[in-house]
């Protein structure tokens, strides 16, 4: 259980790759964009079947 010492996690913190400033804002942006666009799809669902279930009488 090397790995499982101070000096085991120092050395799999440095292996990490932490991502760049502009990588991490387009990334940010792609997330945001998707999450706004299917927030839009699932209230659109939601307006048409309800106007459904209106126009059929429920």
């Amino acid at each position: 259980m090397k790995w499982f010492s101070i000096s085991g996690i120092r050395s799999e913190i440095a292996r990490i790759r932490w991502p760049k400033g502009k990588t991490l804002m387009e990334d940010s942006a792609k997330v945001l964009f998707f999450t706004v666009a299917f927030a839009l799809f699932f209230t659109l669902c939601e307006v048409v079947a309800s106007g459904f279930l209106k126009l059929i009488g429920i």
